[in-house]
C-alpha cells in the first residue's frame, strides 16, 4: 500500500514553554481525533512527531493513524533549526520509499514545520542539502508561530511560508484544524492518484497569513530571556521566562526599553538537558535587567534565581544552608550585594 508520509516538526525550545506547549499537546490529539474520522486519511495518512530544541529528537516513527498516540512534548534549550532539518532529511531517506522501476513508492511527503523562535544554529549546511536532495519531492510547509518566529529562516527553505498568531486557545484549535484538513485533502488528492498535487486547505485568514516574499519575512524580532534554574529539592529543571519591555510602555524609573519583566516560571522534565544545546550558557545577562523575582515551580521555595558558584541558577527558601543540585556543593545562602551575570539560555 501507497503512503502518504506526514511529518510534524516541532519547535520545543523554552520559548515554547508555558501555554503555547500546553495547546501544542491539546493539538496533537486533537488532530488525531478528527484524521480518525476520515476513511481517506485512515487508508493513507501516516504520521511522524519530530521536536526539536538544541538538538532534534524523533518522539513518534512514521506509523499509520490507528497505531498514533500523541507523544508527550519535552523541552529543551536552544532552536536548532539546521540539525532539526537534516534530521527530518535523514527520517525521510530512511523510512519512506522511492519508486522504482518495479515498483510504485509512497506519495510525496508533507512536513510542517512550526517554530516560534529563531535558529541557534548554522543552517547553511543544511540548507544546502535540502536543496539538492529534497526540495524535489518533499513539501515542506513552514509556520511561524507568534512576533518572535524567524520567518526570513523558514523563507530559505520554502516559499509555502505562513505567520500564526495566536490570541487564544480556540485560536490554536482553528490552526489544528487547519492542518487536518490539509491532511484530509491531501490524502483525497492522492486516492484519486494525483501524485504531484499538494492540496493544502484554505487558511484562516483571522489567524495566518501567508508570506509572500523574502521582505514580508523580514520582520522585527523582540527578544526576550530564558534562565534555566534546577530545583534543590526534586533536582528537576525549571524556566525562567523574561519579556523586552517595549519603548511605548514608557515604564517610570527604567532607563531604556532594554530592560525585561518577568512573564512566567515554568517546570520542565529532566530531558530539557538531553535536547539542550551544549552551547546554551554561552551568552550572559546581568539581573539588574531583569524585573521580578521568581519562585521555584516545583517545590515552591521562595527564591528561584540563587547561583551556585558553579554557573547553575537554583532555588532557596532565603539565608542560610543549601545543596547545588547540579555540583554538591554546600553553600551558605546570603542576600547578594549586587548585579550578577547570569548565564541566559538560547531560546
Amino acid at each position: 500500500m501507497r503512503r502518504l508520509p506526514i511529518y510534524l516538526l516541532i519547535d520545543i525550545s523554552e520559548s515554547m514553554a508555558g501555554e503555547n506547549l500546553r495547546m501544542m499537546q491539546d493539538g496533537l490529539e486533537q488532530l488525531v481525533r478528527t484524521l480518525r474520522t476520515d476513511p481517506y486519511a485512515l487508508e493513507t495518512a501516516h504520521l511522524s512527531i519530530i521536536g526539536f530544541a538544541g538538538k532534534p529528537r524523533t518522539l513518534t516513527p512514521l506509523v499509520e493513524l490507528v497505531q498514533f498516540y500523541p507523544p508527550r512534548l519535552p523541552i529543551g534549550s536552544g532552536t536548532s533549526l539546521g540539525a532539526a532539518m537534516n534530521h527530518v532529511m535523514d527520517e525521510i531517506e530512511h523510512n519512506v520509499r522511492r519508486t522504482t522501476a518495479e515498483t510504485k513508492g509512497d506519495w510525496r511527503p508533507i512536513v510542517f514545520l512550526m517554530t516560534d523562535g529563531k535558529p541557534t544554529d548554522d543552517i547553511e549546511p543544511a540548507l544546502a542539502r535540502w536543496t539538492k536532495e529534497f526540495a524535489g519531492r518533499v513539501t515542506l510547509v513552514g509556520i511561524g508561530v507568534g512576533r518572535h518566529a524567524s520567518l526570513a529562516a523558514l523563507r530559505r527553505f520554502t516559499e509555502t511560508v505562513f505567520s500564526l498568531e495566536i490570541g487564544a486557545s480556540t485560536d490554536f484549535r482553528r490552526f489544528i484544524d487547519w492542518i487536518s484538513r490539509s491532511v484530509s485533502s491531501q490524502s483525497r488528492s492522492v486516492s484519486a492518484n494525483r501524485d504531484n498535487a499538494v492540496n493544502l486547505a484554505k487558511i484562516d485568514v483571522d489567524i495566518m497569513k501567508k508570506i509572500e516574499d523574502i521582505a514580508k519575512a523580514a520582520i522585527v524580532d523582540e527578544d526576550f530571556v530564558i534562565l534555566a534554574g534546577k530545583c534543590q529539592t526534586t533536582k528537576l529543571p525549571y524556566l525562567v521566562k523574561y519579556e523586552r519591555f517595549a519603548p511605548a510602555l514608557n515604564v517610570p524609573g527604567l532607563k531604556s526599553p532594554e530592560n525585561y519583566h518577568l512573564a512566567g516560571v515554568y517546570p520542565a522534565e529532566q530531558d530539557y538537558f538531553d535536547l539542550s544545546d551544549e552551547r546554551a550558557l554561552a551568552q550572559t545577562i546581568d539581573t539588574g535587567r531583569l524585573i521580578g523575582a521568581p519562585g521555584c515551580p516545583h517545590c515552591g521555595n521562595r527564591f528561584g534565581l540563587a547561583m551556585c558558584s558553579c554557573g547553575q541558577i537554583m532555588c532557596v527558601s532565603g539565608p542560610g544552608a543549601a545543596v547545588c543540585p547540579t555540583c554538591g556543593r554546600e553553600l551558605d545562602m546570603q542576600a547578594s550585594e549586587g548585579d550578577f551575570d547570569v548565564g541566559r539560555a538560547r531560546g
